[in-house]
């Protein structure tokens, strides 16, 4: 014990504690030098996760946008393509009753010409009619001629025989 007391023994323990708590010391400041950089190789990896975790939601909100322009785009086609079949059907009915007014137009075209053809053979038929009626008249008149020179003939021969008859007596 007595050696215990000693100041040669004190000062060696002294300067072995203080030895030990420079190497604790040191141990200690060693420690927190890597958790220092532990935590900052956590900080930079969470900043890279974070920078990452933003590129994936920066792309998931543009592949959102251009879907829905592409779903908007899709629409205005649809709605375009609906106008035009729309369009289209109003032009097919169009030129349906085009149509059917041409056959309209056609048929009647063709009744004209049957009627004017029909009146063209009536229109001859009555000529015909009118140029026999004509000569019907014509032979008529000729007959009545005739007639009226025999009745005339036989008024002259009457006269002579009354004549005769009064001087013969």
């Amino acid at each position: 014990m007595a050696q215990a007391h000693h100041p040669v023994n004190r000062a060696e323990a002294r300067n072995a504690d203080a030895e030990d708590w420079r190497r604790r010391s040191e141990a200690r400041r060693g420690k927190a030098e890597e958790a220092r950089a532990g935590a900052e190789r956590l900080r930079a990896e969470a900043e890279v996760e974070r920078s990452s975790n933003f590129q994936r939601h920066a792309e998931a909100e543009g592949a959102r946008l251009m879907a829905e322009e592409v779903r908007i785009t899709g629409e205005t086609q649809r709605q375009e393509a609906e106008e035009t079949r729309a369009l289209d059907e109003e032009a097919r009915r169009s030129a349906e009753m085009a149509r059917l007014a041409a056959e309209d137009a056609r048929r009647v075209g063709e009744e004209a010409r049957l009627l004017h053809e029909a009146t063209r053979r009536y229109a001859e038929e009555a000529r015909l009619h009118a140029e026999q009626a004509r000569a019907d008249a014509e032979r008529t008149r000729a007959v009545n001629e005739e007639q009226r020179q025999i009745l005339e003939e036989m008024r002259d021969t009457v006269r002579r025989y009354e004549a005769l008859l009064a001087r013969n007596g």
